[in-house]
């Protein structure tokens, strides 16, 4: 068998993880196969701006995120999300933390891999949405800031494993990793993966004007301009903050009640 991947790529915490999202779900199956526990769900909470390449917690991003949480609690008790959040040390890149929701016993839980707290405007918006839970953030630190650390979402999947395990009280299943720890651990699913046939690409002939060159060059100034503007905004920071937090909760929510009643219009669930 031809492995995919190199041993020496997949243990180097410094390389991206795994790019190809079909991989990630042949990863993600695996990881959980010996489990009774429902694949983690993909949540992107921000907006992307077409000429920025960062994106920001704004309104939009929290209604929606709201809503999905919403309405997910609507099919499982428990829900867990490999949640995508604009970066806070770079611009242009993005990080992996992971969520969890209890619906039976109100609580939330949080792991960032860099050991940090909840941030405050989710913190403040899921007070909102869902006002009983308790909200727990789990502050080991896992990644190494001194080095290019890109671990954060292979180490998001294995937290919410470890978040299941102390569900169902199963802690001696509980692995804790590091970013090394994790990276050699998924190795042995990850050598699984086969090569497969390459696909011939097509070229695509691009007009080279002088013209364009130049709208080319505008673009980019501006689309640097707006990135690093994005990675500095903070919703915590506008004035009407406290405000702005209330009116997307309370958007989040009636969309949500319409769609629970819609699916009780349907006979898809009940009262």
């Amino acid at each position: 068998m031809s492995t995919k991947y190199s041993k020496e790529d997949i243990t180097d915490i410094t390389k991206p993880f795994i790019q190809d999202c079909l991989d990630a779900d042949f990863i993600q199956d695996k990881m959980y196969e010996r489990t009774n526990f429902s694949h983690p769900e993909k949540i992107n909470l921000f907006t992307r701006k077409e000429n920025s390449d960062h994106g920001i917690i704004d309104k939009q991003a929290l209604i929606k995120f709201g809503e999905q949480i919403l309405n997910n609690n609507l099919y499982a008790s428990i829900n867990a999300y490999n949640m995508i959040l604009p970066s806070v040390n770079a611009a242009g890149c993005f990080h992996a933390v992971a969520l969890m929701t209890d619906c039976k016993a109100k609580t939330i839980w949080y792991q960032d891999s860099y050991g940090t707290e909840i941030r405050q405007e989710i913190k403040d918006f899921l007070k909102q949405i869902l006002p009983n839970y308790k909200i727990t953030s789990f502050t080991q630190i896992q990644q190494d800031k001194k080095r290019n650390d890109q671990s954060c979402y292979l180490l998001a999947e294995y937290n919410l494993l470890d978040m299941w395990f102390r569900k169902s009280n199963q802690i001696d299943k509980i692995k804790s990793y590091t970013s090394d720890e994790a990276r050699q651990a998924v190795w042995n699913i990850v050598q699984q993966i086969e090569i497969s046939p390459k696909k011939e690409a097509k070229i695509l002939k691009r007009n080279k004007t002088p013209q364009n060159e130049v709208l080319s060059k505008k673009y980019l100034l501006e689309c640097q301009k707006n990135t690093y503007k994005d990675f500095k905004y903070n919703l915590t920071q506008e004035k009407n903050y406290k405000e702005i937090i209330k009116q997307a909760a309370h958007t989040a929510t009636s969309k949500h009640l319409l769609y629970k009643q819609g699916l009780i219009d349907l006979n898809l669930i009940s009262k």
